[in-house]
């Protein structure tokens, strides 16, 4: 079995305009490896090492978005890797990704 070794940075498109200074358009100019995708009402963002997503994810902290580093938790945003999210996290449903050779 190959898990993914991706990180996924998702928040709210909604969050963002209300937190992030400059809102959307700063955010993705923010993101620094080109992997800004987004849906109707979700922005994110991957990244391929823990280091990072750590940096990523202290960025947007310093910028406004919630992140309690000591008890690792966000409010406004989620990180996920392919055995699902850092955090429980209320506002986002997911499916699980995961590789495996079949059985022959």
């Amino acid at each position: 079995m190959i898990l993914f070794e991706f990180y996924q940075f998702i928040v709210s498109k909604k969050v963002l305009e209300q937190k992030y200074p400059g809102g959307l358009e700063y955010f993705k100019k923010d993101i620094p490896n080109g992997t800004y995708v987004e849906d109707g009402h979700l922005a994110s963002a991957r990244f391929l090492k823990l280091e990072d997503i750590n940096e990523f994810v202290d960025l947007v902290a310093r910028k406004g978005l919630h992140f309690h580093r000591q008890e690792f938790y966000s409010n406004d945003f989620s990180v996920f890797t392919a055995v699902g999210p850092w955090w429980p996290c209320e506002w986002l449903s997911f499916n699980t990704m995961i590789c495996a050779l079949k059985e022959h």
